[in-house]
């Protein structure tokens, strides 16, 4: 299993990192922020993608949709495409599409919305069969969820935005590879917690927890640019595997 981290930028953008996405392989998309539009065509993948899975719907997370289906309609797409994420996301894509003017005729391709359910328990996702995809609802404030990949016996974690949270930890049960958001350093961690984000220290706890091969922090503000090495030995006080700090298009394999 091939990951690109298209994106890895926390709340804001900066000169070298955008919005959240990752790619598995060349076929499904972890999150999609502004940038992952451009980033797909620059790897000539963009026309490779079959499914969309959405954490959240916070602008850093979801917004590049639009962009991208925008793409899709006027370059002829024909292909189907599922788009997975929580409650009221095919209401929320659909409304944003209206308000910017999207002729209602624009493509010939299908938009297969799925919507998980505002549940404490694991949700397979059995309408995209190519790779078992799970989900599990996360502390966020409002709904948020992570997802797991599994292929050919290689596991990725994806914690989407939360705190830390036991639900997370069982997703990622014995991960390959664990992608943790880590907004906040850890000398920030009551504000972290306070917005529903982790450090990471968190970060490191939960793989260390889920007994995670190797943790990858990403989601980390620009703002806190030169923390980053303090950022990377804090997790790796606690998780004594592989911490890596995640970079735009960076390629990882598992």
């Amino acid at each position: 299993m091939n990951i690109t981290l298209i994106g890895t930028s926390g709340g804001i953008i900066s000169e070298t990192r955008t919005y959240p996405s990752f790619l598995i392989n060349n076929d499904l998309l972890l999150d999609c922020g502004e940038g992952t539009t451009q980033k797909l065509i620059k790897l000539k993948m963009i026309d490779s993608i079959e499914c969309i899975c959405i954490t959240h719907l916070h602008n850093d997370h979801f917004l590049g949709i639009c962009s991208l289906l925008w793409y899709y309609w006027i370059t002829g797409r024909s292909k189907s495409i599922k788009i997975v994420g929580p409650p009221t996301t095919e209401k929320t894509i659909k409304t944003i599409l209206e308000l910017a003017h999207t002729p209602e005729d624009m493509g010939s391709f299908e938009i297969n919305f799925i919507e998980l359910k505002d549940s404490d328990e694991i949700q397979e996702i059995k309408e995209y069969d190519s790779y078992k995809v799970n989900a599990i609802r996360v502390e966020h404030g409002f709904p948020a969820y992570a997802y797991s990949i599994e292929s050919e016996n290689s596991k990725l974690a994806y914690s989407g935005d939360t705190k830390p949270n036991q639900r997370i930890e069982m997703l990622a049960k014995n991960s390959d590879l664990f992608i943790c958001e880590a907004s906040f350093p850890d000398k920030f961690q009551k504000v972290a917690h306070k917005y529903n984000h982790c450090t990471p220290s968190d970060a490191a706890h939960i793989a260390k927890k889920s007994n995670s091969k190797k943790l990858v922090l990403v989601h980390i503000s620009p703002i806190f640019e030169s923390q980053i090495p303090f950022m990377k030995k804090s997790a790796e006080e606690i998780f004594e595997d592989e911490v890596i700090i995640a970079e735009d298009l960076n390629i990882l394999e598992i």
